[in-house]
């Protein structure tokens, strides 16, 4: 009978460790291999020239980045699969495109967005309906009396150089200093009771991982303002902390609020 290796005690130890490691390391690798890539390029579609600060996001996935001065933008870690691109800019028509997101790829696209072609009396006859339209839903909940609410007249009258801008100075809302043209907002939850991080929607649909400050303030026509459960509608209430709803000029309107 012969007598098995035995292997010393804390080596056996150390190599079960780095099994345990390396374990969770293989499981992210096979994670991101399931995520797909969105990359490309804005471009204006009548001299061919790249677009900055253009708002570009996935209406399935919910995500969303900004273009750079060369009109390049990347959203990563999205899920597979068909999905609707949505190009916005202030003064251009919005743009949408179809594309099919495949897992461990990239996706290159190249988008294409005209400046409006309405002439000045009929944008005015077309904003005016646009906003009524969007704006139904917003003051009937403001009426209610809860949260708060931020009207297009206030943002006239403030003139913001960015959206969270219009958020200093409301009780339960900490507005932190701008960083690479970024700015954290939090919910306040009392006296030393901590923080919380609200959820951003969008023109009705909600917005992860997106900061405030990635929509340009002339884009800006009004915002609301739920702390907490007990103050948010019915129909968005997926978040406790609460949540920060922005409507845009240049955005859709909601079926609920058209």
């Amino acid at each position: 009978m012969t007598e098995r290796s035995r292997l010393p005690g804390p080596l056996v130890l150390l190599l079960a460790g780095l099994a345990g490691m390396l374990q969770p390391a293989e499981a992210r690798a096979q994670a991101e291999d399931s995520l797909a890539t969105l990359t490309g390029r804005v471009l204006s579609r009548s001299r061919a020239e790249p677009v900055e600060q253009a708002f570009v996001f996935l209406l399935r996935n919910a995500l969303g980045a900004m273009t750079d001065a060369e009109g390049r933008f990347s959203i990563d870690r999205v899920s597979p699969g068909p999905d609707t691109v949505q190009v916005r800019y202030f003064g251009f028509e919005p743009n949408t495109t179809e594309v099919d997101l495949k897992a461990g790829h990239v996706t290159e696209a190249t988008l294409l967005i005209s400046n409006s072609v309405l002439e000045v009396a009929d944008l005015k006859v077309e904003v005016r309906r646009t906003y009524a339209g969007k704006l139904r839903g917003f003051e009937e909940r403001r009426r209610k009396g809860f949260g708060d609410f931020i009207t297009p007249q206030q943002i006239e009258r403030r003139q913001p150089r960015v959206p969270s801008d219009m958020l200093r100075g409301i009780a339960g809302v900490s507005v932190g200093s701008e960083q690479l043209g970024r700015t954290e907002v939090y919910f306040t939850k009392g006296s030393g009771s901590g923080r919380c991080n609200p959820t951003i929607w969008l023109d009705g649909q909600p917005m992860r991982e997106m900061n405030i400050d990635d929509i340009t303030a002339p884009d800006l026509l009004a915002m609301e303002i739920y702390k907490g459960a007990t103050e948010m509608p019915p129909q968005w209430a997926r978040n406790a902390c609460g949540l920060i709803v922005v409507w845009t000029k240049e955005g859709p309107i909601p079926e609920e609020e058209g």
